[in-house]
């Protein structure tokens, strides 16, 4: 067995996942989540499976079912189209959320290091008040087999979210004079996520982690969120910061 202060890489994993979440700043979020796959052929699988999303008072505020087909190209790279659709059980008269989100997924070994790379495109349906379309590009890394009991395995991945045709803010100048009103299209958010995973009996894994999102702005000031109304003082399409706790399981059936 490697110890990890043997191995600076595995090292580096442990530290963040203890020392992330105190950076949080926000009440913690918990997300649970279960999901099943199967391989139909060589190529082709399938995943469904289902989120719960809690608040920081451990009440449920989303459920999320979701589907997803894959097509393996071969050991690098893979295609696959999927559908989430969000509700909130505590009021079915609320709209329910969909989205679909075809993605890519190419990755690779360096030495015992895996590394990922996935672009999602993402629609909503009907639309958020930041975006309708949101491109999300995730760079995984994720340790390798280090000979742990039950193969626990750290992994780290960093996200960037491109939102897409929001629906559109007025950009006033100081005198509260509108100067254009357009969607607040670009780069605005970030996401780290620090966990491991295990696998605690046969064609079964267990993943904990840690996740945190961070809201920004760049590039022109016409495309910002979080924009200060200067006739009230009053804060437009605010920074959505938070954190999240999660634990997944999932189960892969042999046909």
């Amino acid at each position: 067995m490697i110890h990890p202060k043997n191995n600076p890489l595995l090292l580096l994993f442990l530290v963040s996942l203890l020392t992330l979440p105190l950076s949080a700043q926000e009440g913690m979020k918990f997300w649970a989540g279960h999901s099943y796959r199967t391989n139909i052929t060589k190529e082709w699988r399938v995943r469904a499976g289902q989120l719960y999303l809690f608040d920081d008072r451990m009440d449920l505020t989303s459920m999320q079912n979701s589907a997803r087909i894959d097509y393996r190209f071969n050991r690098n790279i893979t295609v696959g189209l999927g559908y989430i659709r969000s509700s909130d059980p505590a009021d079915p008269d609320q709209q329910a959320r969909n989205r679909i989100d075809p993605r890519v997924r190419y990755r690779f070994k360096l030495g015992k290091l895996r590394i990922a790379n996935q672009l999602r495109a993402e629609w909503h349906f009907p639309s958020r008040s930041k975006f309708e379309y949101r491109l999300r590009y995730a760079l995984g890394l994720n340790a390798g087999d280090f000979g742990l009991p039950m193969d626990i395995t750290p992994y780290m991945t960093n996200e960037l979210h491109y939102y897409l045709n929001g629906r559109p803010l007025n950009y006033r100048d100081t005198d509260g004079d509108v100067i254009v009103r357009q969607s607040p299209n670009g780069l605005h958010a970030h996401r780290i996520r620090i966990g491991v995973r295990f696998r605690p009996f046969k064609r079964a894994n267990v993943s904990l982690s840690f996740m945190r999102q961070t809201e920004f702005n760049i590039g022109s000031r016409f495309r910002q969120i979080n924009v200060v109304d200067p006739r009230d003082g009053d804060i437009l399409r605010g920074f959505n910061n938070f954190s999240v706790l999660s634990f997944s399981f999932s189960y892969r059936f042999k046909i």
